[in-house]
């Protein structure tokens, strides 16, 4: 059984073959479009770059959602529809990741240019207002658009992201049992899907889905630089909290070693399992527990609710996560 939520789609998805996934195709409801952005580039050159967005529909106010660092809006194709009932619900898969373009210029890969991005297909799109929603390090994106354009930003939601990443790279580097090691199948095309996905079933999270086949298996490896620049970036910008005006929620992984560590066994891994379980105590959870920490201070109108959890809670925990989003986005705030 996988971990987490075992909601019908998820088991689904888990119990798929291999065969039955190369026939698969995302059953997602999505329209898939390419926004072009004017980039001025090195030398004053204008390269045009094309971002993909996922439109899901719906009605009501405006959600956009963004993916962590490697990741593209795909990630959210099974939560987003379950949201088009009261929102309308778009995704934007960041430049240098997934189907969007690559830059000439990997300065443009850092967050001012990201949150110009973010406001062009706002525009392209005819949407005025917008409640952003981030995983991981897309936190740093929709601080920095809400920063910069107060007026354009309804209210904001932390997916695991409300953490800093100063010294991100550091704690990751001292973590004495990760990567869980890899096995991969040499073969077709085919089999090194099947291996990946094995992969992460078996060592990586402990569960599958929908979102998590396109998104990490049958989509292009992001850009190195993209993602080399934008952790740098992150890291040395902290998040301006105080200058968000927005109402927002922030839902923080509680993170345990059995969580973590799955692919250690506590008896027969004991000596990693110790380590590891040190390291949770002792790094980790200090690590998350400052960020959460500095959004609740300097955020004016923010709430933080932390829950055992993968990193991605709104895959592991769906229910959960939209339950808090449903309740927390169609909450009237007066604006």
């Amino acid at each position: 059984m996988p971990r987490g939520d075992i909601r019908p789609h998820l088991l689904a998805a888990w119990r798929r073959t291999d065969a039955e996934w190369a026939r698969w195709t995302d059953p997602s409801p999505h329209r898939v479009l390419f926004i072009p952005i004017a980039v001025r580039s090195l030398g004053d050159a204008v390269k045009p770059v094309r971002l993909e967005v996922l439109d899901w529909g719906g009605t009501g106010p405006a959600v956009v959602l963004l993916a962590g660092m490697g990741g593209t809006a795909h990630i959210y194709d099974d939560l987003a529809p379950q949201l088009v009932d009261k929102f309308r619900i778009i995704g934007i898969t960041r430049r240098g990741h997934g189907a969007s373009s690559r830059a000439a210029d990997t300065t443009t890969y850092t967050l001012n240019p990201l949150a110009d991005d973010i406001r062009t297909i706002l525009d392209s799109l005819g949407i005025g207002r917008a409640s952003l929603v981030g995983h991981s390090i897309a936190g740093a994106e929709i601080t920095r658009f809400a920063a910069r354009w107060p007026g354009r930003v309804e209210k904001l939601v932390y997916l695991d992201s409300a953490h800093d990443f100063d010294g991100y790279d550091q704690l990751m580097a001292a973590n004495p049992s990760w990567p869980p090691p890899v096995t991969m199948r040499q073969g077709s095309h085919n089999d090194s899907l099947n291996s990946w996905r094995d992969w992460g079933k078996r060592d990586l999270w402990g569960f599958w889905s929908n979102a998590l086949e396109v998104d990490r298996v049958r989509t292009q490896d992001a850009d190195s630089f993209a993602t080399r620049v934008l952790g740098r970036e992150a890291g040395v910008h902290a998040k301006e909290y105080r200058a968000v005006r927005a109402p927002a929620l922030a839902l923080s992984a509680w993170y345990s070693t059995g969580q973590l560590f799955f692919h250690l066994d506590p008896l027969r891994d004991s000596v990693k399992w110790q380590q590891a379980s040190r390291w949770a105590d002792s790094a980790l959870r200090p690590f998350v527990a400052r960020g959460n920490k500095r959004f609740l201070d300097e955020i004016p109108n923010g709430r933080l609710i932390q829950f055992d959890s993968d990193h991605y809670v709104f895959i592991f925990r769906e229910e959960r996560t939209l339950v808090e989003l449903r309740n927390f986005l169609g909450r009237d705030t007066g604006r």
